[in-house]
């Protein structure tokens, strides 16, 4: 029996380091991990909208979230930061966007949370 559960860790603990065991494409840290990176999206550009000097900046934000590995919840897509980012004026046009991705994870991956973050300008359509 001790056998079998010294094995049983064994495989666990190389599983997780093997990377196959990560849901995102950045490899957790054992204890900690913090981790932003750069994300490409298509998106118009002063050329295609109205463009002026004084168009604001917005951002928007979205994330999901994964508790003990057994239940997750959120939504950390593009159509959802771009939606946080036009509440205030659906019918605008997000021109430069960038877009970042950032990975938290806390002991083991048993808390992690993943957000994109969205940073444009709004312009009107031509």
């Amino acid at each position: 029996m001790k056998n079998l559960i010294f094995t049983l860790s064994g495989m666990v603990f190389i599983a997780m380091l093997s990377g196959c065991a990560t849901l995102t494409s950045v490899p957790p840290g054992l204890l900690y991990t913090n981790v932003r990176t750069p994300r490409a999206y298509r998106s118009s550009t002063p050329a295609d909208v109205k463009a002026t000097k004084s168009d604001p900046i917005v951002t928007g934000r979205s994330c999901n979230r994964s508790l003990l590995y057994l239940v997750s919840w959120g939504d950390d897509g593009y159509a959802a930061a771009v939606k946080n980012a036009l509440k205030s004026d659906a019918d605008a046009i997000l021109y430069d966007v960038r877009i970042d991705s950032r990975v938290r994870s806390l002991l083991f991956g048993l808390y992690t949370d993943n957000c994109t973050f969205l940073n444009a300008k709004i312009g009107q359509p031509k």
